[in-house]
């Protein structure tokens, strides 16, 4: 899989290089940039064996030194529910694993001059992993009613967590997006993959694939 992805990541920066379509000029260049999005999360190698597919919500900002590059800080959070397959081994009804990483994220963008532009990533970050196994469970509280403005003792059903594991590791992104101005404003609309991995001290690196759309400014 490290292959193929680094194959696809050169030959996405190949074209950034060497493509010759161009469109109008860009908007008024600024220093400062920052996005906001979400979307789905792949678990890939080993992950794929014990979650099923998750979501992501990633928030960047940071310095752009040119119109072709920029630096900025990328805070990515990812939450997976256990599988058939994890919950029969830890013998729990219920149970999630979620994933935050804060990487510091050079990014690499193709000709301005491009109406729809290309733009690749890479960085390294630390990574936090939490594996939290539930149990379902009742709580007694209060409920309040909106209408009369009453509240009254009730009891509500919930998810209870009965153990949890978390580490810190280092790990890296790699990956590459595809970003759409939103006619004249500063606003663009955004896509991107990305190829995660958090090193582990024992046995295979956690590996994962967010796939990202939003909002840049």
């Amino acid at each position: 899989m490290k292959a193929s992805f680094l194959t696809l990541l050169l030959g996405f920066v190949g074209v950034c290089a060497f493509g010759v379509a161009y469109a109008q000029e860009s908007e008024p260049f600024s220093h400062f940039d920052a996005s906001v999005g979400g979307g789905f999360t792949e678990p890939a190698g080993r992950a794929g064996n014990n979650v099923n597919t998750g979501w992501n919500i990633d928030v960047r900002g940071g310095y752009r030194a040119t119109r072709n590059f920029a630096l900025d800080l990328d805070f990515n959070y990812n939450r997976w529910n256990l599988n058939n397959a994890a919950l029969a081994r830890f013998g729990e009804p219920g149970g999630y694993t979620t994933i935050w990483s804060a990487s510091l994220t050079p990014v690499f963008y193709g000709s301005p001059h491009w109406h729809i532009q290309p733009y690749a990533l890479a960085g390294p970050g630390v990574y936090y992993r939490n594996l939290s196994l539930t149990q379902p469970g009742l709580i007694n509280s209060f409920y309040c009613d909106p209408f009369w403005g009453y509240c009254y003792p009730a009891t509500f059903g919930v998810n209870q967590v009965v153990d949890s594991a978390t580490t810190y590791k280092m790990g890296f992104n790699a990956g590459a997006g595809l970003e759409f101005p939103l006619g004249h404003s500063p606003l663009k609309v955004f896509g991107e993959a990305r190829y995660s991995r958090m090193f582990t001290t024992h046995g295979n690196d956690l590996t994962f694939v967010p796939v990202t759309f939003g909002l840049r400014w």
